[in-house]
């Protein structure tokens, strides 16, 4: 019966050392496979207490070596994902996105806080999803902001706005010939709809896409727009 147990807990812990070849090289892994050649090494002497005790501590030590390879995995996979959301978050400072994308910066920030936190009580599997929360976040964000869809006529004294100025402004159409689209888009919210030069500050005027551009948000001077391509 002893020899029945003993060939029985060796058969399972050859089964796993097999499937442990894959495994990474570790202090675990090394003590498993000498308690395995002494198990085997007692079972060769009939000694089937002993070969069924050290194969049983064999199999711990495989199991351990498991756990062991499974956290260094993890462990590097939370690496990967932690220096990709570093160096996008870098970016994303480096172009202004605090101001220009709030949301979606402050997001990131706070899933990279909370991936640096998982990683340091070693959750990395929290901590890779964290990071990969923080990409997730900053996915959308860009150099310069989309094209503002609403701009809001400004007291300017020293050039005062109108119709094709607006127009002219490089985040509007960057070509004051444009004007009259404004104009058309706008023209039932004027005080006087027949007269285009009839703007007053504060008045919020729709601009238009002209080109299957994307517009979005109302003008704000502290942000960052890019040139829109002359049509």
């Amino acid at each position: 019966m002893k020899r029945s147990i003993a060939f029985f807990a060796l058969a399972v812990l050859i089964a796993a050392g097999a499937w442990a070849q894959s495994f990474i090289d570790n202090e675990f892994y090394r003590k498993s496979l000498e308690l395995k050649a002494s198990a085997e090494a007692a079972f060769e002497e009939g000694d089937y207490d002993a070969a069924a005790d050290l194969a049983a501590q064999a199999q711990e030590y495989a199991f351990r070596s498991d756990r062991y390879v499974e956290t260094m995995l993890a462990k590097a996979a939370a690496d990967r994902s932690l220096a990709a959301a570093r160096e996008r978050l870098a970016w994303a400072t480096s172009v202004n996105a605090a101001t220009n994308w709030p949301a979606e910066y402050g997001r990131a920030t706070g899933e990279l806080a909370a991936a640096d936190a998982a990683y340091a009580g070693e959750d990395y599997g929290l901590a890779r999803r964290k990071a990969d929360a923080a990409l997730t976040a900053l996915a959308n964000v860009s150099e310069v902001l989309p094209w503002p869809a609403v701009y809001v006529v400004r007291l300017i004294p020293e050039r005062r706005d109108c119709l094709w100025r607006i127009a002219e402004y490089p985040f509007i159409y960057n070509d004051p010939s444009k004007w009259p689209v404004i104009y058309e888009a706008n023209k039932k919210t004027f005080r006087d709809p027949g007269n285009p030069n009839l703007i007053f500050p504060g008045q919020k005027l729709v601009i238009p896409s002209i080109a299957g551009e994307e517009r979005r948000g109302t003008f704000d001077p502290k942000l960052s727009y890019g040139v829109f391509p002359k049509q």
